[in-house]
């Protein structure tokens, strides 16, 4: 732990955090604010004085706390109804995930929470991190893998039934599902095996570490087939941008 994390104030307990989750349909920003405070604490790349791009950013609770924390961040959301109203040190613009609007080799971080599995081709994404990072850059993407307990959203438990046939078992039993996060309109099947394939693919790209979020200490989870999709809940990885070959 660096001497910047070890002065930041304790956060939320892990089993708070889950608490806020059971009552976030209906009060959502308790549990944003406790999971950013989670994230923040130990946040494993610097970001004094970094140029930050906070892909899928949603309202932006995390691009304002890297902005607190001293980084200048771009925050990119598709979704034009979620635009964060940026606070000091942040922008805010339109972009899809899978061709983003910046240059190549432009930010020395990308933060990506909870955004991968609302994308239909989540290779394109990671083609894309490699091409805006600087060499010696970071990416910390995180995302709800299909079959973890709440894979399916809006229609979980029944998304084990597979997308199609969840989605329509969850119809007849209940009519039609609530929100945006529905199987084919906004949510797409993601598995943590693919996904690391995916990075791996990458030539540019260097994978540091893959963990579940909510308790990072169990890594080991992650390194099992099979037992990974279902116990992970979330799974991140910590990815660097290669320096070129010389």
């Amino acid at each position: 732990m660096t001497a910047a994390q070890a002065s930041r104030p304790r956060p939320v307990s892990r089993r708070e955090v889950f608490r806020r989750f059971l009552a976030e349909k209906r009060d959502p920003e308790p549990f944003y604010e406790g999971l950013v405070e989670r994230s923040m604490h130990r946040f494993p790349f610097s970001l004094e004085g970094a140029t930050v791009l906070d892909l899928g950013s949603g309202p932006g609770h995390f691009s304002r706390a890297m902005a607190a924390a001293g980084a200048s961040v771009i925050a990119i959301e598709q979704d034009e109804r979620s635009l964060p109203v940026a606070p000091d040190g942040c922008q805010a613009a339109r972009g899809d995930a899978e061709s983003l609007p910046v240059r190549s080799a432009s930010f020395d971080g990308v933060f990506c929470s909870n955004m991968l599995e609302h994308t239909p081709n989540t290779e394109h994404v990671f083609a894309e991190i490699e091409r805006i990072l600087r060499p010696g850059g970071w990416a910390w993407v995180s995302w709800t893998n299909w079959y973890s307990p709440w894979g399916g959203h809006a229609i979980t438990p029944l998304h084990y039934l597979g997308a199609e046939r969840g989605l329509s078992a969850y119809r007849r039993l209940f009519g039609e599902p609530k929100g945006h996060n529905i199987p084919g309109r906004n949510l797409w099947p993601t598995s943590i095996g693919g996904v690391l394939d995916q990075v791996r693919a990458q030539a540019g790209l260097r994978l540091i570490d893959a963990v579940p979020r909510y308790y990072p200490s169990q890594r080991w989870i992650t390194r099992v087939p099979g037992l990974r999709e279902v116990a992970t809940w979330n799974c991140l990885l910590l990815i660097e941008r290669k320096e070129p070959s010389t």
